[in-house]
């Protein structure tokens, strides 16, 4: 059972809009990021999340940090290949195709290069 103090691996999901200008035209674009971290517990996570946050603004030009977080406990002692690094569950009277569409591929994702 997972208790709110339990030190280990965490990951962070944070939300982020980016302002960007593309043949003179402003396009919004917003960004998922899921980063680790180790910790001492959820607030501690939370925090760290945060300032990392704050840090990958600073880092790029006209992006905003939203304010979203959430964060996931690993409760394995090691990371690496095949770990579970984040995990979201939602109820859900869509089709598979509707909810895929909805939440995750409606054709404006973005790929860096």
């Amino acid at each position: 059972m997972l208790r709110i103090d339990d030190v280990g691996w965490y990951s962070a999901k944070t939300v982020y809009r980016h302002q960007l200008v593309q043949d003179g035209v402003t396009k919004t674009v917003f960004e998922e990021r899921v980063v680790l971290f180790h910790a001492a517990n959820f607030e501690d996570a939370i925090a760290k999340a945060e300032t990392e946050a704050n840090d990958h603004c600073s880092a790029v030009e006209n992006v905003v940090y939203l304010g979203f977080v959430s964060v996931y406990y690993l409760p394995e002692d090691t990371v690496g290949e095949g770990t579970e690094i984040y995990s979201l569950m939602r109820d859900s009277d869509l089709s598979d195709t509707e909810y895929l569409t909805r939440f995750h591929d409606e054709g404006h994702e973005r790929w860096l290069d």
